[in-house]
């Protein structure tokens, strides 16, 4: 949705102010960073805001654009820790920079809301002279919506579910182990980094267990997922981790087709494998939270193309065909705790 049909939108609340929309343009383009200059007051302040906010009957997200939006605190509460939230706050304002001359350009929509003219030019050179700096709500919307949300990346909204999830395992004692498996392109390293970010976690990558040479044999290869070393996955992480013990990896390294030195990881309480394979039958058991990502098949390949259009064929021809396959055969979609479409 484009920002002007996202601001009338908006007009249509309660109380809605010239401020309001200057106020929603300048999160579209800087998101919600302006608020976080302490990181324990802030999230002192979001627990408190959680705890002390009303049923709002508002959507859990509201997209403002720019690949930004809004989540209404009392739709969330109960469904992500105000830590897990807080953090994804954190860390979207961290990427979420914009840039002024943007921001200025986008304040001509103020213009088209239906706003007197004078009145808007008023505020508007006001708010200059102050340096476009962050604002607040207007007190008529306030006293009519008692806004309570926070300003996160819309890439953190799709993946929502999961970090609901993992919340309710860190309930529980014991070491998280968390596998995402999935179509290629659907977004499964994306996926993974965000969690390993938002929870602090070891990230761990199925593309370093490619099955080595002396093992590619025609039998192993015809296996569906058999180009893993799951054997290998196995015992240096899944094992380890699931006896809260260190995992020790090797990455295996294509080119030179040899195992690289070990790697030490420290202990921690989320762990993550992404990447393809790696909710074979034969590791699942291993995993306290199993994830399957799938994409429409035209999105798929829009999106490895963009990746690399020199492999496209490979993928279509190899690739693609021997996941299918091995979605087939090991039944990974139905097998999974949660399904996402991305």
């Amino acid at each position: 949705m484009e920002l002007s049909d996202i601001l009338q939108c908006e007009k249509q609340r309660a109380g809605f102010q010239i401020r309001d929309a200057v106020k929603l343009i300048y999160q579209n383009e800087f998101g919600g960073g302006h608020l976080i200059s302490n990181p324990d007051l802030a999230l002192e302040r979001l627990r408190q805001e959680i705890n002390g906010c009303d049923p709002s009957g508002m959507p859990l997200f509201i997209d403002i654009g720019n690949g930004v939006c809004r989540v209404d605190l009392s739709s969330a509460a109960g469904r992500i820790s105000a830590e897990t939230l807080f953090r994804i706050f954190y860390l979207s304002s961290r990427e979420k920079r914009g840039d002024v001359d943007s921001f200025k350009a986008k304040l001509g929509l103020v213009y088209e809301l239906g706003f007197d003219r004078g009145e808007v030019d008023e505020f508007l050179t006001e708010y200059a002279a102050a340096g476009f700096s962050s604002l607040s709500h207007s007190d008529t919307y306030r006293a009519a919506n008692r806004p309570a949300y926070r300003v996160i990346l819309a890439g953190y909204a799709r993946f929502f579910d999961v970090f609901s999830a993992v919340d309710r395992l860190s309930r529980f004692s014991g070491p998280i182990i968390i596998g995402i498996d999935g179509m290629c392109a659907a977004g499964k390293s994306t996926l993974g980094k965000m969690l390993a970010e938002v929870y602090d976690a070891n990230l761990f990558h199925a593309d370093d267990y490619f099955l080595p040479a002396d093992m590619r044999t025609p039998e192993r290869l015809a296996q569906p997922g058999g180009n893993l070393h799951r054997e290998r996955l196995a015992e240096e992480v899944l094992l380890p981790l699931a006896r809260g013990e260190k995992a020790v990896t090797r990455r295996f390294d294509c080119g030179e087709m040899a195992l690289e030195p070990p790697v030490e990881h420290a202990l921690r309480r989320v762990n993550i494998v992404e990447g393809s394979y790696c909710l074979h039958p034969e590791l699942r058991e291993a995993y306290t939270l199993k994830i399957a990502l799938r994409t429409a098949p035209e999105t798929q390949i829009e999106r490895l193309r963009g990746r690399d259009p020199e492999r496209e064929r490979a993928y279509v021809e190899k690739w693609i065909p021997l996941e299918n396959s091995y979605f087939d055969f090991t039944g990974l979609f139905e097998a999974a705790d949660k399904v996402i479409r991305t």
